[in-house]
């Protein structure tokens, strides 16, 4: 099976013919050389799969020209033809890692047998490296199509890449919805001020045309045979080697994957083709993700919907997960929490009600104090809720705040009577906006309470009912007027006076 690109190296121009004519009729694509200058020029030019060079010749010669390509790349088969084939020469070329030795005065079929053996030789060398390269990414392959952080989908690439092909750089290029412009989106070994600002249209660089072509690229600075890209790369700050792969999903393309070295070998073929298949992991990790997305915002409205059905059923409810989640944001933030646990408080404080669905109409909306009896089936209502959450996959953080909102930190609470720091921090700060909301809410069987009794109840149960950290923060927003409590809040969200009250945002008025 012929086809392999070969260069032959001889300083004898009939050798370097008779090489290229018996090569040729074999179906080999042949270029020649007459020193190993030369060849070093034609190399840095093309890529090519078989190097044939004489050893003896003037200026360099052949163990010399194989030692500098080899620092090069390691992936052209090298075949040595001598007249001066002592066996010492033989046993050092071979020891150096040469695949074919041929002497002088040859046959076609000795040439054609040692090419042949030495191509085959490399072609199953290179499959055993492809297929040990693809040992991790086939490894890993279920963690990425299970992945939806695009951020920690991003770190698993990054390390398979930089210890499977050494390499210096990663960037992950999303096309951006609202101009079709590539930017980064994620990136390792990058200049800080480049991963900011890099942003390429279609066409433009060797990401956009990427990008516009939906093919890979394999580049070496200032080589390659498309003049397209070699202008693309004088737009770039390139590394030495680069290989840059389309994101391609079953509707859209996502954007582009980049991937470079300063020093090493450049990247070869089968190197593309490991990251082909690791691209095509990532792009379905991406889709399984926007369709985990879609679901979950879908259950996650009907479960809304419902939150809404239980406060229905209870006029002194109406909104209470609303305010709960208000408070608990406007506690949350003053305890100096990150964004992302605030959001997860939020749809916590939301959703922490939502169990009551499974509790009878009549326990919910009964206008005196519940019976021991009732009390003890209204304290289900957390597994409840954990029990319709589950299909949405929400994080532990939001379900342990949710299923322990209602635990004490003296350890007297339910569902599990848990103490202390057993307790989620979300849960003690939803225990205190929960209890709050319950204290500034209207009942039939008790007015109205100001906030200075608020205050003074977050005192009496500072380290009993209440974490005292999480009750000094909500005393403070209290009296530094930060919390409005009571039932204008009712009236606002109705009338729609308050856009962000209604879409569940704190506004700390």
């Amino acid at each position: 099976m012929a086809g392999e690109k070969i260069l032959v190296v001889d300083d004898e121009e009939m050798i370097r013919d008779l090489c290229h004519h018996i090569l040729s009729a074999e179906g080999y694509r042949v270029t020649t050389a007459s020193s190993g200058e030369a060849a070093l020029e034609e190399l840095r030019k093309n890529d090519l799969d078989l190097l044939i060079t004489d050893i003896k010749m003037p200026g360099m010669d052949g163990l010399e020209l194989f030692e500098r390509v080899r620092k090069v790349t390691t992936d052209i088969v090298t075949v040595f033809i001598t007249g001066h084939g002592t066996l010492d020469t033989a046993i050092e070329s071979l020891m150096r890692g040469v695949d074919g030795f041929v002497l002088k005065p040859f046959t076609q079929e000795e040439l054609l047998t040692s090419v042949d053996r030495a191509v085959t030789r490399a072609r199953l060398q290179k499959e055993n490296i492809r297929l040990k390269a693809l040992i991790p990414v086939f490894e890993i392959s279920k963690l990425l199509v299970t992945e939806i952080d695009l951020a920690h989908l991003f770190r698993i690439i990054t390390e398979v890449l930089v210890k499977e092909f050494s390499v210096d750089r990663v960037s992950l290029m999303l096309v951006d919805d609202s101009s079709s412009d590539l930017v980064i989106r994620a990136s390792h070994g990058l200049p800080p001020q480049l991963a900011l600002s890099a942003r390429r249209k279609p066409g433009e660089g060797v990401a956009g045309l990427v990008l516009r072509d939906k093919k890979p690229l394999i580049v070496s600075v200032g080589k390659h045979p498309d003049q397209e890209v070699l202008d693309a790369l004088n737009l770039e700050d390139v590394p030495f080697s680069s290989m840059s792969v389309p994101l391609i999903g079953r509707e859209k393309t996502f954007g582009v994957l980049n991937v470079s070295k300063v020093v090493g070998p450049p990247f070869t073929a089968s190197d593309l083709q490991v990251v082909l298949i690791l691209a095509s992991q990532v792009v379905t990790a991406m889709e399984n993700a926007a369709l985990y997305e879609d679901l979950r915002e879908s259950y996650f409205r009907t479960v809304q919907a419902l939150v809404t059905a239980v406060e229905a059923k209870d006029p002194y409810t109406r909104w209470h997960s609303t305010n709960v989640a208000k408070y608990a944001v406007a506690m949350a933030r003053d305890m100096g929490m990150s964004p992302s646990q605030l959001e997860e408080i939020h749809i916590a404080a939301i959703l922490h009600d939502v169990g009551k669905i499974g509790v009878s109409e009549r326990i919910i909306s009964k206008p005196d104090r519940l019976s021991q009896e009732e009390f003890d089936i209204m304290k289900d209502h957390p597994a409840h809720g954990i029990r319709i959450l589950e299909p949405i996959g929400f994080s532990p953080a939001i379900m342990n705040a949710i299923f322990q909102h209602h635990e004490r930190y003296d350890g007297k609470g339910y569902p599990q009577g848990l103490s202390g720091e057993q307790i989620s921090l979300p849960a003690r700060i939803l225990n205190v906006a929960d209890t709050i909301d319950a204290m500034v809410s209207e009942r039939p069987y008790r007015g109205m309470i100001s906030s200075d009794e608020v205050v003074a109840e977050l005192e009496k149960e500072s380290g009993r009912q209440f974490d005292g950290a999480v009750a000094e923060s909500a005393k403070r927003l209290v009296q530094k007027g930060l919390l409005k409590l009571g039932m204008h809040t009712y009236y606002q969200y109705a009338s729609g006076t308050d856009k962000n009250a209604q879409n569940g945002k704190d506004t700390q008025q």
